[in-house]
């Protein structure tokens, strides 16, 4: 079923929101690593987003949600390990190819696993095919990259 125009253009504007947001997120989080310890960084934000992450779900426990949540696949919590992983990479990265390469890179990147995804249509997602536009846009992502790099 395809989105309503509303639905789509607000999902279109979270995600440019959320693309602003990656630039800044991975410099605050960057900066927090050179001062106390890359590793020590990557925990600091994720208890902070973990508290945080609690009371936005606080309204919602009860038993449905135990229940839901009880009967997923335990791949569907890797989404937590993953997300500490690029968290700690960033951390590494930006100070030293600065906050442009290393978002550039992290762009380019999911964008190539993101058109594999997509056309596989794995994980319920909806199967996009890879059409020689798509294709053209992810070697000017590339580009992109290399001109960020030698810019």
């Amino acid at each position: 079923m395809a989105a309503s125009r509303p639905h789509y253009l607000l999902s279109v504007l979270a995600g440019a929101g959320a693309g602003l947001l990656l630039s800044v997120i991975v410099r605050v989080n960057a900066t927090l690593g050179e001062r106390v310890g890359e590793v020590e960084a990557t925990v600091l934000v994720h208890l902070v987003g973990t508290a945080f992450a609690i009371l936005l779900v606080l309204p919602h426990l009860g038993p449905s949600f135990w229940e839901t949540l009880s009967e997923r696949p335990w791949g569907e919590f890797s989404g937590g390990l993953l997300s500490v992983a690029m968290v700690w990479v960033a951390n590494v990265a930006v100070p030293v190819l600065g906050t442009a390469l290393a978002v550039s890179l992290f762009v380019a990147g999911d964008l190539f696993f993101s058109s594999v995804a997509d056309r596989s249509g794995r994980w319920g997602l909806v199967r996009v095919r890879l059409s020689p536009r798509r294709v053209l846009g992810l070697l000017l992502a590339f580009a992109g990259v290399l001109l960020v790099h030698w810019g």
